[in-house]
Order: C-alpha cells, then sequence, then structure tokens
C-alpha cells in the first residue's frame, strides 16, 4: 500500500513537474510581431496580443516600423532566420513582399477563423489576410464650399473644379493615398493601374495647392483653410473631423479605393506554429471588434456586421458591410507595381516639375 501510494506520488510529483516545465517553456517563448506603431500597435496589443499572451503563455514583442522597412529587413534576412515571426503589412506592400518571396502562405487548418472572413479580406493565393478594411475618398471644408458656392463633391472629377483651382492638395506616390489617388484618377480617363501614365497625365492638369508625403502636413493645410479638399484616407479625415474641424467625408460614385492591412508569417520564422495561433487570434470577433473601436477601420470578420450596424454613428467611419465592401475599388497592386518606377518618373517631371 505504501508503495503504491509512494509510486503515485512520484507520478504526481513528475506530473507536476512537466506541467511546470511545459508553462515555463510557454513563458520563455517570445513571438516578434512586425507592426506599424502609435495607437495602431497598442490598440493591437490591448485586444489581440494580451489575449493572446492568456491562451498560450507566450510574450508578444512589438516591433514597430512602417511596412516598407519591415520589407526591407525581410528581404536582407532571406537565407537565414527571420526577424520577425508575424509582420502587418498594407496590401500594396503585401504583393511587393509576395513577389520577393519572403512570406509564407497560412494553413488554413490552423486558422479557423478564416472562414468568417469577407471574401475581399482572403488572399486569393493563400497568404495572409487582411485584418481590416479602409479607404480613400475625398476630405473636404464644408464651410469653404458654401462660402465658395461648391457643391459637395460626388465623383473625383470635382477635384479639378475651376473653383478648387490652387485649394486641392496632392499625396504623392510615397503614400497609399497618394497610390490610390494615381489609380482612380487613370480610372477617370478610362485607363487602370495598368497604363498609369494616363492618370499621370490627367493629375498633372490639376492646379493643385501643393503635393505632401505626411498626412500631419495636410491636416495642418486643412486647419488653416488653406486647402479646400484632398484625397484621404478615411480614419485620417475622422481624426481631424474629431478635432472640431468642419470637415466631411466622401466616397466618390466611381468607387472610393480600398485598402487593407494584412497580417502574414514570414519564411524564416522557427515560431509558425505559434504564428498561426496569433493570427487566429487577431481574427476572433472581439479583437476585431476592439480595433475597430479604437481605430476607424472596418473589420474583416464578417459575423460582426449586425453588431456595428446596431451603431451607425460608429458605422458611418469606416467599410463595415457587404454592401460598403461594393463602394470600393481594390486595385490589382502587382499589376501597379510592374509600372510604378516609370510612374514616379513621369510624375516627377509632369506634375512636380512642370
Amino acid at each position: 500500500m505504501l508503495r503504491k501510494l509512494l509510486l503515485g506520488g512520484a507520478l504526481s510529483a513528475l506530473g507536476l513537474m512537466a506541467l511546470q516545465t511545459t508553462v515555463t517553456q510557454a513563458q520563455e517563448k517570445v513571438l516578434r510581431v512586425a507592426n506599424y506603431g502609435g495607437s495602431f500597435t497598442a490598440a493591437q496589443k490591448k485586444y489581440a496580443g494580451d489575449l493572446f499572451t492568456r491562451r498560450t503563455g507566450i510574450t508578444v514583442q512589438y516591433i514597430d516600423a512602417n511596412p516598407v522597412d519591415h520589407l526591407s529587413k525581410l528581404i536582407a534576412s532571406k537565407g537565414r532566420e527571420a526577424p520577425y515571426d508575424v509582420v502587418y503589412l498594407d496590401i500594396d506592400v503585401q504583393s511587393n513582399a509576395i513577389k520577393a518571396g519572403v512570406l509564407d502562405k497560412i494553413d488554413a487548418s490552423q486558422v479557423p477563423n478564416l472562414e468568417k472572413l469577407y471574401d475581399q479580406a482572403k488572399n486569393p493565393d493563400g497568404y495572409g489576410p487582411g485584418i481590416m478594411f479602409y479607404s480613400i475618398g475625398i476630405a473636404y471644408n464644408v464651410e469653404k464650399f458654401k462660402e465658395a458656392g461648391i457643391p459637395e463633391p460626388t465623383s473625383w472629377e470635382d477635384l479639378w473644379s475651376e473653383k478648387l483651382k490652387g485649394r486641392v492638395a496632392i499625396p504623392d506616390l510615397s503614400t497609399i493615398m497618394g497610390r490610390c489617388f494615381l489609380v482612380a484618377s487613370s480610372r477617370l480617363v478610362g485607363a487602370d493601374e495598368s497604363e498609369l501614365s494616363k492618370g499621370i497625365e490627367k493629375i498633372a492638369t490639376l492646379e493643385a495647392h501643393s503635393y505632401y508625403n505626411a498626412t500631419p502636413t495636410v491636416e495642418a493645410l486643412l486647419t488653416s483653410g488653406d486647402v479646400w479638399a484632398t484625397p484621404m484616407a478615411n480614419g485620417r479625415a475622422w481624426g481631424v473631423i474629431d478635432k472640431g474641424l468642419p470637415l466631411r467625408y466622401v466616397l466618390p460614385k466611381e468607387g472610393g479605393c480600398g485598402g487593407l492591412t494584412t497580417v502574414d508569417i514570414p519564411v524564416g520564422t522557427k515560431m509558425s506554429k505559434e504564428a498561426h495561433q496569433y493570427i487566429n487570434t487577431v481574427l476572433d470577433p472581439l479583437p476585431q471588434l476592439g480595433q475597430a473601436y479604437e481605430i476607424p477601420y472596418g473589420p474583416a470578420n464578417r459575423t460582426l456586421e449586425t453588431t456595428i450596424a446596431a451603431y451607425p454613428k460608429m458605422a458611418e467611419r469606416f467599410p463595415s458591410s457587404p454592401a460598403a465592401l461594393e463602394q470600393l475599388y481594390i486595385p490589382n497592386w502587382s499589376k501597379y507595381y510592374e509600372g510604378h518606377a516609370d510612374a514616379v518618373d513621369l510624375w516627377n517631371r509632369q506634375v512636380i516639375g512642370r
């Protein structure tokens, strides 16, 4: 009897030690996640990262920089262990990362939340999904338009209005807003992202106030009243509106430009399983809803449609339903980047240098 008790106690102790070892190993693990920084990282940590840690015991280390810098580091590390285990990217940067061969495809069996996403958020080739939608439309000063007798813009073409000469700021091609505006301008003249020269010719005829490569620059111009209208991302526009500026944000009838923030697994990570777990957590309904509450981008998880619709003041700030997504044109960025270098050269000569 004593022998049985001792044996049972020893086995229990071994089991406890094994459990403690497993927990300790999990606690020692660190998942390196390349992120944007600022309020975006803070929201992802609050709603997804901390939840992931509670579920797994694995610490999340966020490494903040812009997506282009993250891509540069991934390319520089090819053939060695990746500098990150998970990376957030803009959809156009993701297309370049796929072309560079630095991203792994997602194992859908490890990310069951993929089935809950809008189709537009699913990468057709099996790479990382979009986690949220944003739109690029027209932000304009309601009071200045009213004073000048200018009707509310309903088309991208309205930015070429005679009454807006010298009052429109244009984002340059170093920004996603500038690249989207170039695609929109190309579409105005019957072309698309495969004929960017047509869009540049169109933009060259717009007598702009200025060209900018940083959103704070145009926010200051809108605040001062020097600029009355600009192509702008929905989140940025609402940030200015919330400061009290008489700004309004609209999607043109041709469609706003649709964008996605994606989340991927780099080639060369030693934590592929954990990276899949993290991505699945990011796509859970609660982290998706929390992110949308903190920053006005539309959740990719379609199960939240009715929840968000119950709060119309929130829903108007971002794409949040199938109908809203239909109002967006999501460019083929692989096609776009085939002509991007030539477009930058033309932009510098025909738009900036004219």
